[in-house]
């Protein structure tokens, strides 16, 4: 018999996965907010303008996903405050106007970008596109976790943070999906970590990008729940005793 968790869980009929049950434990379990900050998940601003004004038209369908996705993780984090459920906010930037912290390649491809957009200070921690939006601003007792990296996991000790919270099971939402939520999920499942993602709540900067990778993820590193509707029930249901 399958948990309550398994109902709710989007797995295409006959589609292979080698991804071990999630039985979710509350008390064990937190909502993660990724790179949700002017800089990434803000149509006019960051690296999605600098994006549009090199390459007119590289951001639409981007753009368009921004509009649902923010007020879906806004549901979950509302939901999550109200249940009381862990909230993490993850997010990237570097005290450091000149990077110096993010790895060489990572640093290489921001300065460059910024550079040929006449653009400056995506990520630097004193620029106002660091900031996480406006709609989904922590509230206190949240936890907000800065990386230098694609990943929470390569460049910090999110890890420890995640073992002395107690936590075993990331409810993961954010952006970029085949970027930094992808390279998050992975390196959480590769640590033992229980993964769920909700697709709703995550944006890509194409659809075939997005879904292929949770088709992939799907595979053996991460549960996806379809909607943000779906979650809540889940949690409700799952809270019930």
């Amino acid at each position: 018999m399958g948990s309550i968790e398994d109902k709710y869980f989007d797995q295409p009929l006959g589609e292979l996965s080698l991804l071990p049950p999630i039985d979710i434990d509350l008390a064990k379990t937190a909502l993660i907010v990724i790179d949700m900050q002017y800089h990434d998940a803000h149509a006019e601003q960051g690296i999605v303008a600098a994006l549009e004004k090199l390459y007119p038209g590289s951001t639409t369908y981007y753009a368009e996903r921004l509009k649902t996705v923010v007020p879906a993780i806004r549901r979950l984090l509302d939901h999550a405050r109200a249940t009381g459920l862990n909230v993490i906010h993850v997010v990237v930037g570097s005290d450091y106007q000149d990077l110096r912290d993010f790895n060489k390649r990572m640093r290489h491809w921001i300065i460059d970008l910024q550079e040929r957009s006449g653009m400056a200070d995506f990520y630097w921690t004193q620029s106002p596109t660091y900031c996480i939006l406006e709609d989904l601003t922590p509230v206190e007792g949240e936890t907000v976790f800065r990386k230098r990296s694609f990943g929470a996991f390569n460049s910090t000790n999110f890890e420890n943070l995640l073992r002395e919270m107690d936590i075993e099971t990331l409810l993961v939402t954010g952006c970029v999906t085949n970027y930094c939520v992808e390279t998050t999920v992975r390196d959480a499942a590769d640590r033992g970590f229980a993964v769920a993602m909700v697709d709703e709540a995550i944006a890509g900067f194409s659809q075939e990008s997005h879904d292929a990778t949770l088709a992939s993820l799907r595979s053996g590193f991460a549960a996806i729940i379809p909607t943000v509707d779906d979650t809540t029930a889940m949690l409700d249901e799952i809270r019930q005793p």
